[in-house]
């Protein structure tokens, strides 16, 4: 059956970039369900199909499997707004933002689901492929993961010398 075989050639390069990405045999295993041995025996036989010329491996591939490794680590890809726009990014490079910036952007994003939706476009173009309740959802997504983010940081900045805010934290969280 072609599905059979299509299913084994994206089994093998899943395990073949999900391998070469740091993941263990076992781990890959356990996300598509199969032995170890068989992750190791789909891995080396892309490995050797990639050797002979018979796959050319691409950076749109590894970005696929690597999109597809951090979602199975637990990141989540989020849609959010700032003063220029949407845009995507994964909670984890979020994280590495500092409070301030995560601010403009929870604020930005929070403002917008606050908005009046036959005003909310008229400042940004929607963006592509546009489905009027699928940007509501994205953004309260973003607006939660973002506030816990926040307090995370407030936790972090706020040591033994430091006066506690309440407004900041009451703007992160509210």
């Amino acid at each position: 059956m072609v599905s059979d075989e299509v299913s084994e050639e994206v089994l093998e390069e899943g395990c073949y970039y999900l391998m070469d990405l740091g993941l263990t045999a076992e781990a890959v295993a356990a996300h598509f369900e199969i032995t170890p041995a068989r992750v190791l025996a789909l891995a080396r036989s892309y490995g050797s199909k990639v050797r002979s010329g018979g796959v050319s491996p691409g950076d749109f591939d590894r970005t696929f499997w690597d999109d597809v490794r951090k979602e199975a680590e637990g990141d989540q890809k989020l849609t959010f707004l700032s003063e220029k726009g949407f845009h995507h990014a994964w909670k984890s490079e979020l994280q590495a933002l500092d409070g301030r910036a995560l601010m403009s952007i929870y604020e930005s994003s929070k403002d917008f689901l606050g908005a009046d939706p036959n005003q909310k476009f008229l400042d940004f173009p929607p963006p592509k492929g546009y489905d009027p309740l699928a940007m509501d959802r994205e953004l309260r997504k973003a607006v939660e993961v973002i506030g816990v983010l926040l307090a995370e940081k407030f936790k972090e900045q706020s040591g033994p010398g430091h006066k506690k805010s309440s407004k900041t934290l009451t703007r992160a969280t509210g």
